[in-house]
């Protein structure tokens, strides 16, 4: 039976599809809509009527300047981010990480080039390699190591002629103008030194002694990448797009609409708010522009819209 229309009162609901022009990449959906608004923008001209007190227009001409479409979405999806901040997105596998470097402080979160799988334990260590050698200059916060055990430079200076005794359990040891601490194994323990969080690592009170006022302490991670995205923002100059809206008509029974702008490039998008109490969105702008493929009598090269 076919479908008819009971009302031409309308509320609509839509899923978007967004396929890029470029014939890369396949078509998606951007995902939860919340509004959709057509905007056209005129440039108007007419000619007075001076011929008479009450005035008016004899005659008057509008030439459409601009066809634009403003989309707010809620799900805050890498495509759609994609979009709005003119990037490209990729998507990671799992992958085991190894030496990767990070300066820490006492105290302080650091987080790892990617997302790490909370399902799989960490490895850090301070990242000393070098022995000490005589009559060399060592700033403070420097590190070494000795039988793969770490000394911290807490006073800099010119070690001595020879190898001093070295301190042991925190202790600390003159060699030449430079005082050694004694910082224990190179591999640190979680729970001991730091704790995991959802980014990488936090460094808690047991790390302390292995700081010295507020010199950074080099460190290298291991861990297992967890599957995820990266978006590179602000790397093109903008890709042009088919967006299809498959729509129904909420007050009429669910009655199908379909919604085609051929050619659309969406502009910069800002005022996504990064934190907030409220769920994020992010509204997506885009201009309808001359689709030269088009032809045809009375055919639109910017939209088309079907309806019951």
């Amino acid at each position: 039976m076919p479908i008819v229309s009971s009302t031409r009162g309308f509320k609509g609901r839509a899923i978007v599809n967004v396929r890029p022009r470029s014939g890369l990449g396949r078509k998606f959906q951007l995902g939860n809509t919340t509004s959709i608004t057509e905007n056209t923008e005129v440039e108007r001209t007419s000619r007075q009527n001076f011929q008479r007190s009450g005035g008016g227009e004899l005659d008057v001409d509008e030439a459409i300047t601009s066809i634009t479409v403003e989309m707010v979405v809620d799900d805050i999806k890498p495509e759609s981010i994609a979009i709005g901040m003119r990037g490209e997105y990729e998507k990671l596998l799992s992958q085991a990480i190894t030496g990767e470097k990070h300066p820490a402080w006492a105290g302080e979160r650091v987080s790892f080039s990617y997302i790490p799988d909370p399902d799989v334990a960490v490895t850090v260590s301070i990242d000393a390699t070098a022995a000490r050698e005589n009559e060399t200059d060592y700033p403070k916060g420097a590190l070494v190591i000795d039988s793969g055990t770490a000394y911290l430079a807490v006073v800099g200076g010119t070690t001595g002629s020879a190898a001093p005794t070295w301190p042991t359990d925190g202790g600390t040891e003159t060699d030449g103008s430079v005082t050694w601490r004694h910082i224990g194994a190179a591999a640190l323990t979680q729970d001991t030194h730091f704790e995991r969080t959802r980014q990488g690592v936090a460094f808690i009170a047991g790390a302390n002694a292995l700081f010295v006022d507020d010199e950074p302490l080099p460190i290298v991670v291991g861990y297992t990448r967890n599957p995820q995205y990266v978006i590179q923002n602000f790397v093109n100059s903008g890709a042009e797009f088919e967006i299809e809206v498959d729509g129904e008509n909420a007050a009429d029974n669910g009655a199908p609409s379909i919604v085609r702008y051929f050619r659309a490039k969406f502009s910069p998008s800002s005022g996504r708010n990064r934190v907030s109490s409220d769920f994020a969105s992010m509204t997506l702008t885009a201009t309808l522009l001359e689709d030269p493929n088009r032809t045809g009598t009375g055919k639109s090269k910017y939209m088309e819209e079907l309806m019951v």
